[in-house]
């Protein structure tokens, strides 16, 4: 089975027979955080298959036993001081999730573990999530200490307004059965039988007619995407304010023991 995989990639891509790319995020920490480089690599990949003829249907998976993405990489972030680094990382972030939406190509996310901030909205960007019952759904960032504008958007569009208002303000934990009563996901299993009820998903979709598919992504995510590209500079202003303040770095460097 055909793979690509650079050789300093973070991620590893399988295109399985019936059209399916399998997508890991495999080679980095178990918890997958996403830096700006990693974005910047999903995004391209996304880009490369969206254009690969073999692929009809792609599965993004954290790998066994790994999450599926626990946010932004702290290290990275916790050195920002509110200028123009800034709007490069949300240029990172708008053009990652962009892409996601923007394809043509379907998305399934098979999510196990954390996905949290980032991993959460990657997530958000998929046209099925399918979760285990291991899965932890998270949007923290105001107990972080930063803005949390594409999260709002995005759990406002896909899961109401209710539901977006007590994950931003409790910044809880969603487990499986209560993300699945609030369709954050649409199926929970085992956290075995994840990855192949993922692909199965993905198999499902394939089989359909590709024009009449892509066609309609198209159109049904065409707002959506609209709609993330408003949040950019919007995105850009607020988390400028918040990582001039300080606190927030002062914060995440406490999280990843450098305080």
């Amino acid at each position: 089975m055909p793979t690509v995989a650079a050789a300093e990639a973070s991620m590893h891509c399988e295109i399985q027979p019936g059209g399916i790319a399998l997508v890991e995020f495999s080679q980095a920490h178990e918890q997958n955080p996403f830096s700006r480089a990693r974005m910047r690599e999903l995004a391209q990949l996304m880009l490369d298959l969206d254009r690969n003829d073999q692929v009809a249907c792609i599965v993004l998976y954290g790998g066994e036993g790994r999450s599926f993405g626990a946010g932004g990489d702290f290290h990275e972030v916790s050195e920002f001081t509110g200028g123009d680094e800034v709007d490069a990382w949300i240029d990172d972030i708008t053009d990652l999730y962009g892409t996601l939406v923007g394809i043509s190509k379907p998305v399934v996310a098979a999510i196990d573990g954390y996905a949290i901030g980032v991993g959460l909205q990657i997530a958000l960007c998929c046209d099925l999530r399918i979760g285990s019952r291991r899965a932890r759904l998270v949007m923290p960032e105001f107990r972080v200490g930063i803005a949390c504008n594409f999260g709002g958007y995005m759990l406002e569009t896909v899961v109401g307004r209710s539901v977006m208002q007590e994950m931003l303000y409790t910044c809880d934990e969603w487990l499986a059965d209560r993300a699945l009563a609030d369709r954050l996901l649409h199926e929970v299993t085992e956290p075995g039988d994840l990855l192949e009820r993922a692909l199965a998903h993905g198999r499902r979709i394939a089989s359909y007619t590709a024009a009449a598919v892509q066609s309609t992504r198209a159109r049904v995510n065409g707002p959506y995407l609209e709609g993330l590209q408003r949040v950019r500079d919007e995105g850009k202003k607020a988390h400028r304010t918040a990582f001039s303040a300080g606190e927030a770095q002062q914060r995440m460097r406490r999280i990843i023991g450098r305080a």
